[in-house]
């Protein structure tokens, strides 16, 4: 496994925060890495030779121990999981489940998700990015860490399909109107719920364990879906289109 601690950004979204790991999650790291891991390296990635099929692919952002990943590769094995993680007793713990399920539509890497984006994943390739409670940083001089800035959406609109989605849920209000000010302020992106709104909780995705603090925190979650704004108005003049069209028949 390589490090994802030795690199040239100055200014990262994690830090090595990793606490003793357990008998479990070392056998998982030393036994199954090889199977379901991928050792970063500059060179874009083949993900129908990856995965063995061609199907969909999702990367999931920051995925802790991974239980969002492990419920949707269950519940769609038509599609295939890329999942992103920096902490290795995570990393361990995700690889324990994948080997006892027997799931081969999931594989993971441990590196800083901007390096991979720039350098591993090829463009228009990514139907979904999910990006769920990101550590939210909410100290005002460490807001420079957090990981949903200019760059990661910059990077990001390039990965998506074209009418690949983006979604993002955070339980700090601070965090809540940083993205809703990131997106409103770029035009590559169109939000789903209208301007400066939030979705609804997607009934699909599972509740992790960093949701359920945040609820005895008595905290609110915000939900957010993103899509590439060239496809609005490719939909906005197909209604013009048909609308004109009704009016001449």
């Amino acid at each position: 496994m390589n490090d994802p601690g030795k690199q040239s950004r100055s200014i990262r979204s994690f830090v090595r925060r990793e606490g003793r790991l357990t008998k479990a999650q070392k056998f998982a790291l030393n036994n199954y890495w090889d199977k379901y891991g991928i050792d970063y390296d500059p060179s874009l990635l083949d993900f129908e030779k990856l995965f063995q099929r061609r199907a969909p692919v999702i990367i999931d952002i920051g995925v802790g121990t991974g239980e969002s990943t492990l419920q949707h590769a269950r519940q769609h094995p038509e599609n295939n999981y890329l999942a992103i993680e920096v902490h290795r007793p995570g990393i361990g713990q995700l690889l324990n489940k994948i080997e006892i399920e027997l799931l081969h539509n999931v594989k993971i890497i441990q590196h800083d998700v901007i390096e991979v984006l720039k350098n591993q994943i090829p463009n228009q390739c990514i139907t979904q990015f999910f990006i769920f409670f990101p550590d939210p940083w909410p100290k005002k001089r460490h807001h420079k860490r957090r990981l949903i800035n200019k760059e990661l959406m910059n990077l990001i609109k390039h990965k998506l399909v074209r009418h690949g989605r983006l979604h993002i849920a955070t339980d700090w209000e601070n965090y809540a109107e940083h993205i809703l000010e990131l997106f409103s302020n770029n035009n590559d992106y169109y939000n789903l719920a209208g301007d400066s709104n939030c979705c609804p909780r997607p009934n699909w995705r599972v509740e992790t364990r960093y949701e359920s603090r945040g609820y005895k925190l008595k905290h609110q979650v915000w939900n957010f879906c993103y899509g590439l704004a060239g496809n609005l108005a490719e939909i906005k003049s197909s209604k013009e289109s048909i609308e004109a069209n009704s009016l001449l028949s």
